[in-house]
């Protein structure tokens, strides 16, 4: 009489358990590498947000007009201007004009004082645009997970490897930096 075992043994469910965790515990961090942090993805994202607005700006004859009539060129020119029949100048011409080129959150205004967030884009990335006639470099920072989201912190290599807030730095020509 010959009896026929359907099903695993004690010992093969281990064996195979045991291969299951090994094979997890090679592909996890292979799989978290190549998913990216996400953090330094918005990072690119925002830098490539600064980087085509501050040109797209630049370029525009109506909001920085290139003619050798005025004296200041390039963010230094703060005179005043109507677009989309809006008046901008000042120190607050850069801020009034970069934010309203950016989709906002839905509840999100636009405060162009010094030292506070300017505006909170559709994406949760919180802006810091300068406040200034542009005489010299400026700083630009950026949260990218929002205030409200830890690690609210800019780089440094022992209290923050992983931060979230970017500051760079723009010159009135429209160059942008990480330092000053």
């Amino acid at each position: 009489m010959h009896i026929s075992h359907k099903g695993y043994t004690l010992a093969e469910t281990l064996v195979t358990i045991l291969i299951i965790g090994v094979l997890s515990a090679v592909t996890l961090p292979i799989l978290q590498k190549a998913a990216g942090n996400k953090l330094e993805t918005m990072r690119i994202k925002c830098m490539y947000i600064l980087e085509q607005t501050v040109s797209q700006m630049l370029a525009d004859d109506v909001m920085y007009p290139q003619s050798n009539s005025s004296p200041s060129i390039g963010f230094a020119n703060t005179a005043t201007i109507k677009y989309n029949g809006i008046e901008y100048g000042g120190n607050t011409k850069f801020c009034e004009l970069f934010a309203s080129r950016i989709n906002k959150m839905h509840n999100s205004v636009t405060d162009c004082s010094a030292n506070k967030k300017s505006f909170t884009s559709a994406d949760g990335v919180d802006w810091y645009l300068p406040i200034a006639n542009f005489s010299t470099k400026q700083k630009i920072k950026f949260d990218v997970n929002g205030e409200n989201e830890d690690p609210n912190c800019t780089y440094n290599e022992t209290t923050c490897p992983k931060p979230d807030i970017f500051e760079y730095y723009i010159s009135p020509l429209g160059k942008i930096t990480e330092e000053l």
